[in-house]
């Protein structure tokens, strides 16, 4: 787990796959897990949350999301809330993969996002890292 925060979610449009990119704000190693639930729930409530698309892939960063870390950067921005799009809908509206990019919730340095996509399709995710970031990558095909 990273103290880090994850402090950013952008997206990507590419010719054979659509891009989600979390940036951590730190040089910390940071876990992760992605994977199609049928299902993602609320961190810690344990509430199922809709998800825009046909299936959503649960993407659980071992970061805390920027406002509730210990880091102090960017003090004037609060936490999403549960259920805030982390991407604006109208930007990927007639993407091939993403339907929307839901947040889940945050709690004990954990931040868990839905990922909603039109169809159930194969994925890939790893870490890239640059000297004082790391980035979690989820690669979605058409």
């Amino acid at each position: 787990m990273s103290q880090s925060p994850l402090y950013a979610v952008r997206v990507g449009r590419h010719d054979c796959f659509d891009r989600v990119v979390f940036d951590i704000n730190g040089p910390q190693p940071v876990g992760f897990v992605v994977k199609y639930v049928p299902v993602v729930t609320t961190d810690p409530k344990g509430d199922p949350l809709p998800v825009a698309g046909r299936a959503v892939l649960q993407v659980v960063v071992r970061a805390p999301i920027f406002g509730e870390d210990s880091q102090g950067h960017q003090p004037w921005r609060a936490a999403p809330q549960t259920g805030a799009s982390l991407v604006a809908p109208a930007s990927i509206a007639g993407w091939d993969s993403l339907a929307a990019v839901t947040f889940a919730g945050s709690f004990e340095g954990v931040t868990t996002v839905a990922v909603g996509v039109h169809e159930k399709t194969p994925f890939r995710a790893w870490v890239y890292s640059e000297p004082g970031y790391q980035h979690v990558v989820v690669d979605i095909t058409h």
